[in-house]
């Protein structure tokens, strides 16, 4: 793999880590940033028992630089039982900014069914929430300057949460045996690559994933897509041999769901 920075002819400056195959693999994924490990935990002050932890803007940030968390609530610590929210917030590319742009203490109230399930589920369920706050659906891979003053202004990490935040997860819980992954809006669309990762991380486990109000169809416009692709850099998570999944997300469930391998 390479990184590369390249301008659009919007000169909009790019830069991105470029994989060799054209394919991409749950692997290569998990492999690519790994190493970003959360760096320090507080106590969340909003929802008892609840912890926040912290990563170092070095590895990973919101799209307008602020630092970033994800927040567990550990009700076992050998528990068996998993429960993943995905936030949602809008997005954001050049010309377009309706995105969440930072994570608060009190995300981990607006996240899912946190709330509705707290005080319902068995006493051996560990919860996390993955807050959204990177403008690309939890899956983009790009640094941009959106201004166009040569200075990178928006960073496009949610490949990075996303991966970081489930192998701590995996290193912490290692022995999962039911997940359920909820998401909604912008998490909605976060569940198809979570799906995919969880799936290689626990290969046993049953997964069962709720998304509310995710993908619907994209506009049909080549251009459209392009400019998604060019600001998010998400062909390089497109199944492979999936034609009809370039410029529309929701048929990568059909891919999803014909792989034997998820």
């Amino acid at each position: 793999m390479n990184t590369t920075c390249l301008r659009t002819s919007g000169l909009v400056l790019i830069c991105m880590t470029l994989w060799t195959s054209t394919a991409w693999s749950q692997q290569l994924v998990m492999d690519k940033y790994s190493h970003i490990k959360p760096v320090r935990n507080d106590e969340n002050p909003v929802m008892k028992d609840w912890q926040d932890y912290f990563f170092s803007t070095d590895d990973c940030q919101c799209v307008q630089g602020d630092q970033y968390f994800i927040s567990l609530k550990e009700s076992d610590p050998k528990g068996e039982n998993l429960m993943i929210s995905l936030q949602g917030g809008g997005a954001c590319w050049p010309g377009l900014e309706r995105c969440k742009t930072e994570v608060t203490e009190n995300d981990v109230t607006t996240a899912g069914f946190t709330i509705q399930l707290d005080d319902r589920l068995d006493s051996d369920w560990n919860q996390v929430v993955i807050p959204y706050c990177d403008g690309s659906i939890y899956m983009g891979d790009t640094h941009q300057d959106y201004d166009r003053n040569e200075q990178i202004d928006h960073w496009h990490d949610g490949l990075k949460i996303s991966v970081a935040s489930l192998q701590f997860i995996h290193t912490r819980y290692p022995d999962v045996k039911k997940i359920f992954l909820t998401g909604c809006s912008a998490g909605g669309y976060g569940t198809i690559l979570h799906t995919r990762l969880l799936r290689y991380l626990y290969p046993e486990a049953a997964i069962y994933v709720l998304n509310e109000s995710g993908p619907g169809l994209f506009r049909s416009e080549a251009d459209f897509w392009h400019m998604i692709d060019t600001s998010w850099h998400l062909s390089q998570l497109m199944p492979e041999n999936c034609e009809k999944c370039e410029g529309q997300l929701i048929y990568w469930y059909d891919d999803l769901l014909n792989d034997p391998a998820i």
